[in-house]
């Protein structure tokens, strides 16, 4: 093998792996809601596409409507993850937000608020399945 060609497979291999993708339908822990991670522009956002009848009454005093509520905004790479906004319909305030992809199931978020003095973490599995029927 050339040289040339030694030296830009090497130079390939030694490249950190790209970010695994965090595109697709994500529910959250207690499985009240999904939201679908997609490109937004130059960064990623999440939208609810789905609540239960539990996830829209906890939500009922800050939105009439929590389906179509964007609550990621501005997620974009770094180090071994991704941040962005966070945005939490339960108490209407929006956070700074932190994502690490755990698995190809599996992603931690962890919202910071005050500053990043309180911090709240939750891991959100990935669904393949269609969405559940409307409440």
């Amino acid at each position: 093998m050339p040289l040339t060609v030694s030296l830009i497979l090497a130079f390939v291999a030694a490249q950190p792996a790209q970010h695994a993708p965090i595109e697709g339908l994500w529910k959250n822990p207690i499985g009240s809601a999904i939201i679908a991670v997609a490109p937004c522009g130059n960064a990623y956002c999440g939208k609810v596409v789905w609540a239960s009848a539990r996830g829209q009454r906890e939500v009922a005093k800050t939105t009439s409507h929590v389906v179509g509520t964007a609550v990621l905004t501005g997620v974009k790479p770094k180090a071994n993850g991704w941040v962005g906004k966070l945005f939490i319909p339960d108490d209407n305030i929006h956070v700074s937000a932190k994502l690490q992809l755990l698995s190809a199931t599996q992603l931690k978020l962890t919202g910071c608020g005050l500053a990043g003095l309180i911090c709240r973490s939750q891991i959100w599995t990935r669904t393949e399945e269609p969405l559940p029927a409307s409440n």
